[in-house]
């Protein structure tokens, strides 16, 4: 439980507006904004776009194995998942997703691995998951976080990073909070589905 990877995007509609354009995030020294301050490190040049925030995820269509995760597995939404709100911090609230939306240049589909770093969780104290993924040619792809049950609330420094080809094409920090901490953010979705608070705002295909 706790990781979510829908199926890769072969286009990015909704994006314009949203994520990040790369130049922006290259540009981190001279215009800091709150969410490519969590930048760490560089973004590869194969990287169109980025983003960060907040997702109230449909219900469950099943699950996909991933050894390397605390769970042995990962949710597959059964449609798009919605980013509510941009952003690097997130309530630590059951039911609720974190994470990223990217974009590639134009190229051949990309392998991808996926690596989520936090505070120990307990029982075992784990602090690394990962899993793989596909992103198709010149297409991207949305991973996040789900808190599903009470261990996983850690509140503290939490980094997604993607791999291709051996070569990391970002790495971006989130800070987890204490919901009521973030009250506002804390309410954005309810329900173990994660029912979004705007339901007529649709964003781009995960």
């Amino acid at each position: 439980m706790g990781r979510a990877s829908p199926q890769p995007e072969t286009s990015t509609p909704g994006l314009t507006g949203v994520c990040l354009s790369l130049g922006m995030l290259l540009g981190l020294t001279l215009v800091a904004t709150p969410v490519a301050a969590q930048v760490v490190g560089t973004v590869s040049p194969r990287v169109a776009d980025l983003t960060a925030g907040l997702f109230c995820a449909p219900p469950e269509a099943g699950r996909r194995p991933a050894p390397e995760t605390m769970t042995g597995w990962i949710h597959v939404p059964d449609e798009p998942v919605r980013m509510i709100v941009q952003g690097t911090e997130a309530p630590a609230v059951l039911g609720l997703g974190f994470g990223v939306r990217y974009s590639m240049v134009p190229g051949p589909d990309l392998v991808t691995r996926y690596t989520v770093t936090h505070p120990p969780i307990p029982p075992s104290g784990i602090t690394e998951q990962h899993w793989d993924g596909m992103v198709m040619g010149g297409g991207g792809d949305t991973a996040f976080f789900q808190f599903d049950v009470p261990e996983e609330l850690q509140p503290g420094t939490w980094t997604f990073s993607v791999e291709a080809g051996g070569e990391t094409l970002f790495t971006m920090a989130f800070t987890v909070r204490a919901a009521q901490d973030l009250p506002a953010l804390a309410s954005l979705c309810r329900g173990g589905a994660l029912l979004s608070a705007n339901p007529s705002g649709r964003g781009a295909a995960g």
